[in-house]
């Protein structure tokens, strides 16, 4: 058995273990989108730009439960009530999701791998900077892919059906939900193709997307090298901190997740443009956990390493017993005795020492 042919038989391990990733990823994400918002000294251009990337994180993710996952390993249960949906919530919705979430991902990123850029740059005017133009940010990550996707409301959907015989069956009207072993959401055979005008434009905003990022890191990091042998040659203490380089690296980690999630994506146009089913068969099971790990699971997880301070606001903000001990012992101060007190203390032991022994 191939690598192709072991993919498309895993699919549903690749499913549970996407799942055993994604959830556990995703409550930490909501708890830390809570930690940002109740404490002012994040309320900074950086957090900003992470909760403007979780949104479409998030969303990818109820998107990938809705049309992908659930039907896959429920199909016989969920299939009566997917059957009474209308159309845009088969057709369209899932796909606009998809193609929405992920293009405001790729805006996301991209502004943050920017955002780092100015920190090491511009240090004196970067929050000023940052102050003016983030709504104009927000608003093009969040509504730049709408006008880019609405069309995808226009597509015509369908069940596709898996029967229990292993034979994909299209005729979801007569199948009943004994006969379905599972199914998924898809577009109609005779209908305007706009699901491949949706991979073939993700595409084409994966090449933008990596090129324009990757330039922008040959920049940061030759700035970071430049400030870092100015200032050391200058003796000077107002340096990149360590926080600016570990959210520097955070910033380059999960551009590197959202890569391979672009890179995913043109997979899947080049095996759909070469006629090889197998292949795009053996993407698409991939596809959940490739996703999960490089955005929802990257940009939690990574954020507890790069910031010390955000991590024990998180911790001590849900009350984790045990590191919030172990935080306390290491800030709380010994008295020191004064000079009374330590002539007092050697007194009474040398009288402890002339006192006779009882028999």
């Amino acid at each position: 058995m191939g690598f192709l042919e072991w993919s498309i038989s895993a699919r549903d391990s690749l499913l549970y273990l996407a799942i055993c990733l994604s959830i556990p990823s995703a409550l930490l994400y909501l708890a830390e989108i809570v930690t940002i918002l109740r404490h002012k000294q994040f309320h900074n251009s950086f957090y900003a730009l992470f909760i403007i990337r979780a949104v479409p994180d998030l969303l990818y993710l109820l998107d990938s439960f809705y049309c992908f996952r659930l039907p896959i390993l429920f199909g016989s249960v969920l299939f009566p009530l997917y059957s009474l949906l209308p159309n845009w919530m088969i057709g369209g919705l899932p796909y606009f999701l998809t193609g929405y979430t992920f293009q405001a991902n790729n805006l996301a990123t991209a502004f943050i791998l920017l955002n780092r850029l100015t920190a090491i740059a511009v240090p004196l005017k970067h929050d000023r900077l940052w102050k003016c133009i983030l709504p104009l940010i927000g608003l093009a990550v969040f509504c730049l892919p709408i006008s880019t996707n609405w069309p995808m409301f226009k597509m015509t959907g369908k069940l596709q059906v898996e029967a229990n015989d292993s034979s994909p069956s299209s005729a979801a009207s007569n199948a009943t939900s004994a006969d379905v072993l599972s199914f998924f959401l898809y577009e109609e055979d005779n209908a305007t193709p706009y699901l491949s005008i949706l991979i073939c434009f993700d595409t084409g905003v994966s090449v933008v997307f990596m090129v324009v990022c990757i330039v922008i890191n040959i920049f940061a990091v030759s700035t970071y090298k430049w400030q870092m042998n100015k200032h050391k040659f200058n003796q000077q203490q107002n340096a990149p901190n360590n926080l600016e380089r570990k959210l520097f690296i955070y910033a380059l980690i999960t551009f590197c997740g959202h890569a391979l999630i672009a890179c995913l994506f043109i997979g899947i146009y080049i095996a759909t443009e070469t006629v090889n089913f197998q292949m795009v068969s053996a993407l698409l099971t991939h596809y959940p956990w490739v996703v999960d790990t490089g955005s929802v699971v990257l940009s939690s997880w990574l954020l507890l390493w790069a910031s010390d301070s955000f991590r024990g606001k998180l911790l001590l903000d849900y009350r984790i017993p045990r590191i919030r001990f172990e935080i306390r012992a290491k800030n709380c101060v010994t008295p020191v005795k004064g000079p009374n007190e330590q002539n007092n203390v050697i007194t009474e032991r040398i009288k402890q020492r002339q006192m006779p022994t009882v028999s």
